[in-house]
């Protein structure tokens, strides 16, 4: 018997498919026949997404975004630049002062709630923004209150000093050498004692007039030689209250009603100045002054 009859008598073997994938991995055949199924059985696949997403967000994002984002560390808080004269540590003080490690940063009110935080400083002045920035990190901008005067007092504890204020009467920290007293106007009112907390108003009209008109003359102290603001008559007589102005020689400029708070004939605080700056004499009644054309 030749060779090809004997090749032709030898059995073939049938080989199915699923035969030639036997040694192919079950999760892969799997996969592979989830592709194959039914349109029906695609419904699966965001259940599995997402049941995957889950689990890789307890397993290693949760820990991640808990420690970056709740809790507010102060090392990551900018402010805006503060002036000289500011020397105390805004952020140290605000963080100390308020509960801002408690705060998250994926609250949506986070920013108001930190310019509420940095809005009770008794420098600040306003919160002008509060921006999220990457990492955590948070810029706060702020505009600061400019203390214009010191107002002499008589503490029955501590004796005769200064406390500063603001050009709209607000009490602000004592944070100035006794030196420094003498770079600033001077209210002097009798009996004047504060009545608020530091940020607040000083709690005197009389005060407060005082320093309406020392933010108005505070640029030209220097060059006036001006020296203190003081009261003038009794405001059972007159309810508004009258001022007049001294310089370093003890000479006096009435002025009258605080700015913006003129009666009747006055004429207005930038004209009064005016006259002040083209060298009107001491002694001068500043509410009805004539200015040469």
């Amino acid at each position: 018997m030749s060779e090809t009859s004997t090749a032709e008598k030898r059995p073939r073997l049938i080989r199915r498919k699923r035969d030639l994938n036997a040694d192919e991995p079950t999760t892969v055949g799997w996969v592979r026949s989830l592709i194959g199924a039914p349109a029906v059985l695609s419904i699966l696949w965001p259940a599995i997404l997402l049941v995957a997403g889950y689990a890789a967000w307890q397993t290693w994002w949760a820990d991640y975004f808990a420690v970056t984002f709740h809790g507010i560390n102060a090392q990551q808080i900018s402010v805006t630049p503060p002036p000289d004269y500011v020397r105390t540590d805004i952020i140290d003080a605000v963080y100390t002062e308020t509960a801002m490690k408690d705060m998250s940063l994926l609250d949506p009110q986070v920013s108001a709630k930190v310019a509420s935080a940095f809005a009770s400083h008794p420098w600040v002045h306003r919160v002008v923004g509060v921006r999220k920035k990457a990492q955590g990190r948070l810029d706060v901008r702020l505009d600061y209150r400019l203390p214009v005067a010191m107002v002499y007092v008589v503490d029955p504890k501590t004796g005769p000093g200064f406390l500063v204020v603001d050009g709209e009467g607000t009490l602000l920290p004592s944070d100035f050498a006794p030196s420094e007293t003498d770079h600033y106007l001077h209210i002097i009112v009798p009996g004047a004692y504060h009545t608020g907390r530091l940020g607040s108003p000083f709690g005197d009209t009389r005060v407060h007039a005082a320093a309406l008109l020392a933010r108005l003359l505070a640029p030209h102290r220097e060059d006036l030689k001006l020296q203190s603001i003081g009261v003038h008559g009794d405001l059972r007589q007159n309810p508004i209250v009258q001022l007049e102005i001294a310089n370093q020689d003890g000479e006096r400029w009435f002025w009258g009603s605080p700015p913006g708070e003129e009666v009747a004939g006055e004429i207005p605080a930038m004209m009064k100045l005016q006259a002040m700056l083209a060298g009107v004499p001491t002694g001068t009644d500043l509410r009805q002054v004539q200015l040469q054309p």
